[in-house]
């Protein structure tokens, strides 16, 4: 099973262009890097169903406002100037200017994809990963998603 293919069975869906900007230990990716698409602000998507689910039961749980709460917005916007300097949009696309920063939390998994990319290292992504109950990449054969997908390429 090539990248495309294995992103499409992630995702659940065709893919827009991408690379491949991280990969889990069974070697499939688990975050890509969308080609830069003003109608796509998201840069750095997760692309893992299991951890997806994973930091998913975070923000259900009100991990975005508790991160926003602990993190401050200081620490936040710092990550969203920095992403802007370097991709053109705050993280996951967050409004906002140059004279009215946001320093808002809007989504743990974009946040979290950057950093597992090792695009932009960021506390959001520090203290969501510091909440899962197993490692970023869980061990595959512990992974229903990743065996089953492993067991189609044989």
């Amino acid at each position: 099973m090539n990248d495309r293919e294995a992103v499409t069975l992630q995702l659940g869906r065709k893919p827009a262009p991408f690379r491949v900007a991280a990969r889990c230990p069974a070697g499939l990716p688990s975050v890509i890097e969308n080609e830069r698409r003003r109608e796509m602000p998201t840069t750095f998507w997760l692309t893992c169903p299991t951890l997806q689910a994973a930091i998913s039961r975070i923000e259900a749980g009100g991990g975005v406002r508790a991160a926003q709460k602990e993190l401050g917005d200081v620490a936040v916007d710092a990550t969203h100037a920095e992403h802007r300097a370097r991709y053109g949009v705050r993280v996951a696309g967050v409004g906002g200017s140059e004279e009215v920063p946001v320093g808002r939390v809007k989504c743990l998994h974009a946040f979290t994809a950057l950093h597992l990319a090792d695009a932009l290292p960021n506390p959001v992504a520090e203290w969501t990963l510091a909440r899962l109950n197993e490692t970023p990449y869980p061990d595959p054969a512990r992974c229903p998603g990743c065996v089953e997908r492993l067991e189609q390429t044989k």
